[in-house]
């Protein structure tokens, strides 16, 4: 092996050891816990905060929220439960000893928790509001408690939860289900980005419905009237399908066409499916060893039948690298420069950026992505944090010149407050549900 050619190999084996272990880190709330903790069973762990604290409401709902993050960060909590559903069973427990009220708390503080201190917890949101939803038995209600923290994926989780029950229904006629009017849409006071994120939670619920025939999913997708509408649902139906791939190796693919069903769908929405491509192809490696090469999945972008939709593939390869953004930047923007196409990688890295956005609600990390990127991706990075700004935080010109003041670089900041939808690359409506 040529000395030329170990970095590229050093970064496609850490790639791949992130993604396909599926590692996600969950930052300590404090240093406070301890090994003795592991002692602990969950219900064990549950009855001792409950035991040692004052259920009439001396204690926050952030205190409970807090300590069964703590709790289930042990090993015992991680291994007996999946860390992903140990939240919901404290809760579920909880529920038995105090209000409802004061358990609607502890999972709002939950997700708000997780989104501050674990930069990965998009599956946490999903389990929370597929808990949610079960929880409180109605649509509308569990709508009222979603967030946009974690990426909105509560939105996501409470539509799986839905969209199951509906499936499970066997008298219910899945094509008489009206889903233009469960969202919130163009009502006051209702953040554009809330609105983008329930109605792509109702595409991860289609796929469900429709037994992951993503061509069936898709075109009731059509039935919202603006094509932002649609593109969110769509591509909430090409999440929900590979994400069903990850978990169980099933899913609306040809294991004789890789492009599948990408290439089969109608055209407006394939850039929705090309963007979840990476994610298929990598995880194919579970099932067909030896496809496991962040650098094969690039040329895989490359030969998309259709080259106008390499550059989505390109930004879905980039998607996948927010995790490794958030421990080492500089590595996560050199695999974007693996590909082959050096016209799509700023695709890959606007990727990563509009990523590290959703999951993350806050501009810090944005700019610490902007200020490692090369110069010729730089004023972009800081005019998608101002339009990110625009749309999350703050319509006022002085809330948003004071959020942009923040870049690290202040020769960026005019980009980061002069952008708009319309800034070149940045795409109409940047920000889809990821």
């Amino acid at each position: 092996m040529t000395l030329k050619n170990r970095p590229v190999v050093f970064i496609v084996a850490i790639f791949s050891v992130v993604f396909l272990n599926n590692i996600s880190p969950i930052f300590p709330i404090n240093d406070q816990v301890n090994n003795n903790d592991a002692n602990f069973s969950i219900p064990n762990q549950l009855r001792f905060i409950l035991d040692t604290s004052d259920l009439k409401g001396n204690n926050s709902s952030g205190f409970y929220a807090t300590q069964i993050i703590m709790a289930c960060q042990t090993e015992e909590g991680r291994e007996k439960n999946h860390s992903e559903h140990c939240p919901t069973i404290f809760l579920n427990d909880l529920d038995k000893r105090v209000e409802s009220q004061l358990v609607l708390a502890i999972y709002s503080d939950l997700i708000q928790i997780y989104d501050e201190n674990h930069y990965s917890c998009h599956n946490d949101g999903h389990n929370l509001g597929r808990w949610l939803f079960e929880y409180l038995g109605n649509l509308e209600d569990a709508l009222q408690y979603a967030t946009i923290h974690c990426g909105g994926s509560v939105y996501h989780g409470i539509f799986q939860g839905y969209f199951e029950g509906k499936h499970a229904n066997s008298n219910s006629n899945r094509n008489q289900i009206v889903i233009t009017d469960m969202c919130p849409m163009s009502r006051e006071n209702v953040n554009w980005l809330y609105e983008r994120d329930c109605i792509h939670g109702i595409g991860h619920g289609l796929a469900i419905l429709y037994d992951y025939n993503t061509t069936a999913a898709v075109d009731r997708c059509r039935e919202f009237l603006s094509i932002w509408a649609q593109s969110a649902c769509s591509r909430g139906v090409f999440m929900e399908n590979i994400e069903n791939f990850i978990e169980t190796g099933y899913g609306d693919f040809d294991t004789n066409d890789i492009y599948s069903p990408c290439n089969k769908t109608i055209e407006k929405f394939a850039s929705q499916c090309y963007y979840y491509f990476p994610a298929y192809d990598l995880a194919r490696s579970d099932h067909a060893p030896g496809h496991n090469s962040i650098a094969n999945t690039f040329t895989k972008c490359d030969n998309v039948p259709s080259g106008k939709f390499s550059k989505y593939c390109y930004q879905g390869i980039g998607r996948l690298l927010e995790t490794i953004a958030y421990a080492n930047t500089e590595l996560s923007i050199a695999v974007c420069k693996i590909g082959n196409q050096t016209k799509y990688h700023n695709d890959c890295l606007l990727g990563t950026l509009k990523t590290i956005l959703k999951g993350y609600a806050d501009p810090d990390q944005g700019f610490k992505y902007c200020s490692k990127s090369k110069l010729d991706f730089k004023a972009l990075c800081y005019e998608i944090i101002g339009i990110w700004i625009k749309n999350f935080f703050h319509t006022e010109k002085v809330d948003l010149e004071n959020e942009c003041a923040k870049a690290p670089e202040s020769n960026y900041i005019v980009n980061c407050i002069n952008a708009n939808q319309r800034t070149p690359g940045a795409d109409v409506f940047v920000f889809e549900p990821l």
